[in-house]
């Protein structure tokens, strides 16, 4: 048996990374082989097609394969993105997996058209969140499906800067629920936002650690990254409960920086953004435990896997 893991060639999106992070694991933990199988992201979504790994997942040594005979063999197994459900009938005699990494771009992108052929072609899920295990379990009933959630990039949470050091900034993601956190931009303005563009991972550290908060008003589509990164690097997280931020085993962080309706709830974000600026200490404390959940993440992550190899 030799496992595959198609992925969109040439992308670095959380959603790349888990993916190679998927297969190092496999490789690190088990006998059994696992290669990368990059796949076109234009119909019709072909799989096994010539692609260099991209260069930050290098350090993962992710062998690939092109040779689509090897991979369609009955022994082997095939693990799909939710993203690249089109893909599946390319398979015809492998065992297929699904893995649900993001529950809302697979909504988009296919208006659920194609959940029929999920049924009947997939044999294992595979939950990167505990959203995405509530929609399985929802629209197709009685799926047969295990947790495997992901670990953010380990340069995040080496260190914490104590707060004397931090300064009053504000973090955002504007790839995100721009237009939700941008009344808050215009609310809150004594405070300086940031937004979160044009970084490497070694500046948006520094960046996270130098900052006192982090706002996510988008739709959490899985268990997102950059909360964990920024709450890793000490900053205090504040979201709505959209998608996965609405479960508290995806998000667990205090209730009260989450809230329902960010756009009708301005006051109360502007006293809250005062409050952690003026009492930083005591509201990262509040913090500890989602940071100690952040770094269990990778321990869990290698369990999960070898949970996987056992349910082939």
């Amino acid at each position: 048996m030799k496992i595959y893991i198609i992925s969109p060639k040439n992308r670095k999106s959380g959603g790349a990374e888990l993916n190679h992070q998927f297969c190092n694991a496999i490789n690190r933990l088990t006998d059994i082989p696992a290669y990368m199988c990059y796949a076109d992201l234009d119909f019709p979504y072909t799989i096994a097609v010539e692609a260099k790994t991209p260069d930050i997942y290098e350090k993962y040594n992710t062998p690939s394969c092109t040779d689509i005979n090897e991979i369609d063999r009955p022994e082997n197994v095939v693990v799909f993105p939710e993203g690249l459900t089109y893909s599946i009938p390319q398979i015809k005699h492998a065992r297929k997996v699904l893995w649900w990494m993001s529950v809302d771009n697979y909504i988009e992108s296919t208006n659920e058209l194609n959940l029929p052929l999920i049924k009947e072609s997939i044999f294992l899920h595979l939950y990167q969140s505990y959203y995405s295990l509530d929609y399985v379990q929802r629209v197709l009933p009685g799926a047969y499906g295990i947790y495997l959630s992901d670990y953010i990039n380990e340069e995040h949470g080496k260190f914490i800067y104590p707060p004397e050091f931090r300064k009053d900034y504000a973090l955002y993601n504007p790839a995100k629920g721009l237009a939700d956190i941008k009344p808050l931009i215009k609310k809150a303005n004594w405070i300086k936002w940031i937004p979160l563009v044009n970084l490497d991972i070694s500046q948006m550290v520094l960046l996270m650690e130098a900052s006192k908060i982090y706002v996510d008003f988008g739709n959490h589509p899985g268990k997102d990254r950059i909360p964990r990164e920024a709450a890793a690097d000490g900053c205090c997280v504040i979201t709505n409960k959209n998608g996965s931020a609405a479960f508290d085993k995806d998000v667990p962080i205090p209730e009260k920086y989450k809230f329902n309706d960010p756009a009708n709830s301005l006051d109360e974000l502007d006293a809250l953004l005062h409050d952690i600026c003026d009492n930083f200490s005591s509201h990262q404390q509040a913090f500890s435990s989602y940071r100690d959940f952040i770094a269990g993440e990778k321990e869990q992550f290698d369990k999960d896997t070898l949970h996987f190899v056992e349910m082939l």
